[in-house]
């Protein structure tokens, strides 16, 4: 018995378990918070292009807006937005004409997620220029 308890076999791997694991354990949580940042910068990316678009490729000035606003929404659902997302969700328009939908006219779309206690504010903006010929 006294040859088994004096013996180094396996103790290198309790060694890892005792010291390494727990030094991995925030390295996890760091990388899952930058994933979870990450897929939610990528949406607010697709969402305001997605929306930029839908602007751009409207009839005219008064439907423009409502089309951009209901694309942006049926495009967040797709993408599997949470309630909870739809809630921070602030979605903002500039435009370098007035009015806004004419030709030539570019329009800058703002997607912003807003802060919470477990995630960080998050914004993504895309321009779309309007054809000259509408």
């Amino acid at each position: 018995m006294r040859k088994f308890l004096r013996s180094q076999d396996g103790s290198a791997s309790v060694e890892f378990v005792a010291l390494a694991i727990p030094l991995f354990i925030p390295l996890f949580i760091f990388l899952n918070q930058f994933a979870n940042l990450s897929g939610e910068e990528e949406m607010a990316r697709t969402l305001a292009r997605e929306g930029a678009r839908a602007y751009v490729a409207s009839s005219g000035s008064d439907t423009a807006e409502i089309m951009m606003n209901r694309v942006i929404m049926a495009a967040g659902k797709e993408l599997g937005l949470t309630q909870q997302q739809f809630s921070r969700l602030a979605i903002g328009l500039k435009c370098s004409n007035s009015p806004c939908h004419s030709p030539n006219g570019r329009v800058q779309v703002t997607v912003h997620f807003g802060s919470t206690a477990e995630s960080r504010a998050v914004t993504a903006s895309a321009q779309e220029y309007i054809s000259p010929w509408t």
